[in-house]
């Protein structure tokens, strides 16, 4: 699978991922509680690496094997004009990776500086100089520290005080801020799905929610005084790509009306956790499932009788651009033994030879299937390797002559070839100048 197939699968996966969780994510927090709720979001790299996990391949069908091997002769068809499409889309998409990580960089890097000077770290606590909304808030995915405001010990009660920092320490136990890095890399990889970032607000407040029901689990007397720390941080609605932030951004009617909920028992919590672990196994086994199974590489031929396999003309944008490729057809054959359809199965690279394929089996002859002594329909599966051949001989193709190589034209004999005249098939040159798309080139070969 290349770079692009796997991003469209990747993308498509995804976008089923996201959709479910945010189906999910309001009954799941009701039934099991905010800590279950929060964990259907696992669904997501679930799904991008059973996406990236090798197809499994095909078991070993009944099928014929019938190996074509297509080489570049003068006859290729005309060069296009301009850059590659898939080029042009993966130039776009890097580009769109490249801004939304500088832009998520700058964020963070604002926001560290917006704090200006911090005091010495107490505990792992760090207090920070200028008065900056989203505090008290954890940051440093390898040395977490909990940032809090000026005043700090002055502002808030000893209570609240010990409730915020548990809060922000929650968040490290509970491996957050590697969460927010994961959802902050899927953004940039997926910046063009709006999916993403309509999910990832959403995301952030149900990771506080699981964080407020993990704080409330170990200080279940504390309510009220939780609620009051939350009245008084909720100061701002924009907070760091990786930073947690307590009360910062986040629904705090929804966060103070779980306050006065009962907290799930653990045997129902347990129960909810099983149950999005299977959801998720599901999902990701069902995305691994659904990709293209890649056959192995053709090995030895099976004997299906005499056929006119005519070979496919080679691509001239792949010709021109030194490009191999493999395409694997899988063909209907008619009880006559022509051929009543064909489809591709595989191809490397994507969008480069499967229409000189198909364009090429559409003239195939093959011999039928016989049962019972009678011509039957039947399958043929057909790779067809495209392939520039610089062996010697009869059976040689062109030489294949690297970009900006200029040949010395006094080591070679110059033929004029009329290409719209001449029988193509047996011409073989060493080098060839003009334009592949024209009626007429000159073809050298290589003095004795």
């Amino acid at each position: 699978m290349d770079s692009l197939e796997l991003l469209v699968e990747a993308t498509f996966a995804t976008s089923v991922a996201l959709l479910l969780v945010l189906a999910l994510r309001r009954p799941l927090r009701a039934a099991f509680g905010a800590r279950v709720a929060y964990g259907a979001w696992a669904l997501l790299p679930a799904v991008v690496v059973a996406v990236a996990l090798p197809a499994a391949a095909p078991e070993p069908g009944t099928d014929p094997v019938i190996l074509i091997r297509a080489l570049p002769v003068l006859a290729a068809q005309p060069v296009a004009d301009g850059m590659n499409p898939r080029l042009l889309v993966a130039a776009c998409w890097l580009a769109g990776v490249i801004a939304c990580t500088a832009w998520m960089s700058m964020r963070q890097r604002h926001f560290r500086r917006s704090l200006g000077r911090l005091s010495s770290p107490v505990d792992g606590v760090r207090e920070s100089e200028r008065e900056v909304d989203g505090l008290p808030a954890t940051l440093g995915l390898w040395s977490p520290q909990v940032i809090v405001p000026p005043g700090f010990a002055a502002r808030y009660e000893a209570a609240q005080r010990e409730l915020m920092l548990a809060h922000e320490r929650a968040h490290v136990a509970r491996g957050d801020l590697h969460a927010n890095a994961i959802a902050a890399t899927l953004r940039c990889l997926f910046w063009f799905n709006p999916l993403v970032h309509v999910a990832a607000p959403r995301f952030r407040q149900d990771q506080e929610l699981a964080c407020d029901a993990t704080v409330l689990a170990k200080h279940p007397g504390a309510r009220r005084s939780y609620g009051e720390a939350l009245l008084h941080a909720q100061l701002g609605n924009q907070g760091t790509p990786l930073g947690c932030h307590f009360g910062f951004g986040h629904p705090l009617r929804e966060r103070i009306a779980m306050l006065g909920r009962q907290l799930p028992s653990t045997a129902r919590r347990l129960a909810g956790t099983a149950c999005v672990a299977i959801l998720a196994s599901g999902v990701a086994f069902a995305a691994w499932a659904v990709q293209p199974r890649h056959n192995a590489e053709p090995g030895a031929k099976e004997d299906v009788g005499s056929v006119s396999t005519p070979p496919p003309k080679y691509p001239g944008y792949a010709f021109e651009h030194n490009l191999e490729g493999l395409v694997v057809l899988r063909v209907d054959v008619a009880a006559d033994g022509s051929v009543a359809g064909a489809v591709v199965e595989r191809a490397e690279p994507k969008g480069v030879f499967e229409q000189a394929a198909l364009d090429a089996v559409q003239a195939w002859k093959f011999n039928p299937a016989i049962k019972d002594g009678k011509p039957v329909a039947g399958k043929v599966r057909v790779p067809i390797e495209f392939k520039l051949d610089s062996k010697e001989g009869a059976d040689a193709g062109p030489m294949k002559v690297p970009a900006r190589t200029a040949p010395d034209p006094a080591a070679y004999d110059w033929v004029r070839v009329d290409m719209a005249a001449m029988d193509l098939k047996e011409i073989r040159c060493d080098v060839m100048k003009g334009n592949i798309a024209s009626d007429v080139i000159y073809c050298g070969k290589l003095r004795q």
